[in-house]
């Protein structure tokens, strides 16, 4: 049998949902997840038992993590990686310390862990404590998913000595399909059994442990191999300015170093442009368009700036479209 360990006092309801998920379970029945809703409606996805051991099982080699280990939960156990945090434990039984998806969940553990996922916010709130990065340093393996990572991230682990990989995937590949290291390669490579192809300028995932059709997704990459690419964004992002293609995650990627805070691009029509390049901040910021015009193209300098609390998913993704929505045509200020 699996051991799951609470370090803190949980709620109820968290409670319930790790009860309810190991119910299912033990029955043998099929486990629904809902997508997080960041790129567009949540919808409602069903999984076998066996289809979560496979992709259980790609993560467990991946990291070398048997029944000697422990690991911690500090996702939501109701997103697709609280859920495979749980299927992980219980098919490598090992010991599985369980808190509340806290932004610093290391800050009541005193246990030696040997794995964690977290998503950026959490690992961001961890670097900043400094009694919980000491924590953090012992970790083997720590796996980053759920969104994208700050350079100031990313350079706060290099100073560090921290080895931490960030994910790809989706719920509809149950948990990750590639991972990259952080501060390393820009590349993700593919886990064992799976790789790529390319439809229409976006990534197609084949996945034969998880399902004998190909997985067809909406992110533009430029695909090294068969088992290695490099994100660009999510083709529905694509801004069209000025006949310019604009992948606007990537050049958020090259903005952040820029701004101070969370951001995100976007665009509204306009009759010169087609579409004009906008920039939507959560706290204000001095943008300085002349020194911006040296280090990017012209189509790539933003036009418009707002700013505006941001809506988030559950487990922290950012709702572009809504986040966006909520901004009226006369609130943006032209730079």
């Amino acid at each position: 049998m699996y051991a799951l360990f609470h370090p803190q006092q949980l709620t109820e309801e968290t409670r319930d949902k790790i009860k309810d998920f190991c119910a299912l379970w033990e029955q043998g029945e099929n486990v629904k997840i809902k997508t997080s809703g960041s790129t567009g409606n949540p919808k409602e996805l069903s999984f076998t038992k066996d289809q979560l051991i496979a992709s259980a099982r790609k993560t467990l080699d991946y990291f070398s993590l048997n029944e000697t280990c422990t690991a911690l939960l500090c996702l939501s156990p109701e997103t697709i990686g609280g859920k495979m945090m749980l299927v992980r434990a219980i098919v490598a039984n090992y010991k599985l310390l369980i808190c509340e998806p806290t932004l610093d969940p290391f800050l009541n553990i005193s246990e030696s862990i040997d794995f964690v996922a977290m998503v950026p916010a959490q690992l961001a709130c961890v670097l900043a404590n400094e009694s919980s990065l000491e924590k953090l340093k012992k970790v083997k393996s720590i796996l980053i998913g759920g969104a994208d990572i700050h350079p100031d991230i990313t350079e706060k682990l290099k100073k560090e000595g921290i080895q931490a990989y960030q994910s790809y995937g989706m719920t509809e590949t149950v948990s990750h399909v590639a991972l990259r290291e952080i501060g390393g390669d820009q590349a993700y490579c593919a886990l064992p059994g799976i790789h790529f192809t390319m439809n229409n300028d976006c990534l197609v995932i084949h996945y034969p442990a998880l399902q004998k059709s190909p997985i067809e997704t909406n992110d533009c990459v430029e695909l090294l191999s068969s088992t290695s690419f490099i994100w660009k964004g999510r083709a529905d992002f694509v801004v069209n300015s000025g006949g310019k293609k604009i992948h606007v995650e990537a050049l958020e990627k090259r903005l952040a170093p820029f701004i101070h805070g969370r951001f995100i691009l976007g665009a509204i029509p306009h009759a010169t442009w087609g579409e004009a390049l906008i920039i939507l901040m959560e706290k204000e910021n001095e943008l300085d368009k002349n020194q911006l015009g040296k280090l990017f193209q012209k189509h790539e300098v933003p036009k418009y700036f707002c700013t505006a609390p941001f809506i988030l998913t559950e487990n922290g993704k950012i709702q572009r479209r809504l986040t966006l929505a909520q901004i009226q045509e006369n609130e943006w200020i032209s730079l």
